[in-house]
């Protein structure tokens, strides 16, 4: 298909990076979502074809809705021992700690590429992408196999698809653009039917999964006449309901949905010693506040996490700082 999109130098040098490697690392950030997951089983597909040899590391491995995608069970929970790679291709870590706390690149890796769809990224790398425009990384990596000239079967179509649909909010979100429409319309082109894609991610539940949801509801609290959300998640509450936290990766979308609601916050207390915050707005910039507790991503979805505090401590220190969005 023809796109109206010049493909950009860091596209480009990435891509023959990539080619002239043979041993190639694929990691995303830790608490791996639908986005970084599709990307991974994308670039296995393409670098298989391409005779490379490959790695996809992922300490969280695959989460359930998504192993409907051929070739999640390549994920390894583990990296080799004296493991050694020309190259590690790192998909959406803005830093060093979004990384799994075991891997140190420079001691395992020669080269690293940075690819990212987030602002504020500031991983060090030899090789950076980070471009903002994007509705999610899926559709990055498109243009990178285009740069490469790889061949786009049908499964490598099917995980980009996937990422794409998971990380734009099923296309809702305010970075889907023509040309994430253009890239989306090609993958279709190629899967034929992606309903099944859909029910898997947004319909894909157990008994369980709604009893979790029932009980975050009752957590839900609205601030400045309802144009301030929150709810929240403990190790109880997942304890209660028989669910893994890695399987609660639609859980913040399926709870952001009150009328008149222009930001949600999600606070999560299911790791000791850590709290973690999504943020999530129809208009109003809310990374800053992200940024501002050594956290990050875009204008109207960021996410950021506390250490050595309770829920209700950094409940009080966020509160404030939200509803100073509606001064």
């Amino acid at each position: 298909m023809d796109f109206c999109y010049q493909i950009p130098s860091e596209c480009q040098n990435i891509a023959q990076v990539l080619l002239h490697s043979d041993n190639i690392l694929v990691v995303p950030h830790i608490n791996i979502d639908g986005d970084d997951l599709g990307s991974m089983v994308a670039c296995a597909q393409v670098l298989k074809s391409l005779r490379k040899n490959y790695y996809l590391y992922s300490p969280d491995g695959a989460p359930e809705i998504f192993r409907f995608m051929k070739g999640t069970t390549e994920i390894h929970t583990e990296l080799p021992n004296q493991a050694q790679f020309d190259v590690a291709l790192v998909l959406e870590c803005p830093q060093q700690s979004r990384l799994p706390q075991d891997l140190n690149l420079r001691q395992v890796c020669q080269k690293i590429i940075n690819l990212d769809h987030h602002p504020m990224n500031k991983l060090e790398a030899d090789y950076n992408w980070i471009d903002p425009s994007f509705a999610a990384l899926g559709e990055m990596l498109y243009f990178v196999f285009k740069a490469m000239d790889a061949e786009i079967n049908r499964d490598c179509a099917e995980a980009l698809y996937t990422s794409i649909v998971s990380d734009s909010g099923s296309f809702r979100f305010s970075k889907v653009s023509s040309r994430t429409h253009q890239v989306a319309a090609h993958l279709v082109s190629i899967l034929g039917d992606i309903s099944y894609i859909h029910n898997n991610i947004f319909s894909g539940f157990t008994l369980n999964d709604l009893k979790l949801q029932a009980m975050c509801m009752q957590t839900l609290q609205t601030y400045a006449n309802g144009k301030l959300v929150t709810a929240s998640l403990t190790e109880e509450m997942l304890k209660a309901c028989g669910v893994d936290e890695n399987d609660t990766q639609m859980l913040l979308g399926r709870l952001n949905v009150l009328r008149g609601s222009e930001i949600f916050a999600f606070f999560k207390a299911v790791v000791p010693g850590e709290v973690r915050v999504s943020l999530r707005s129809t208009g109003r910039k809310i990374n800053d506040i992200a940024a501002k507790h050594e956290g990050g991503g875009h204008d109207q979805a960021a996410a950021c996490r506390f250490h050595d505090k309770t829920l209700e401590e950094v409940y009080n220190i966020l509160l404030p700082e939200l509803l100073a969005k509606f001064d």
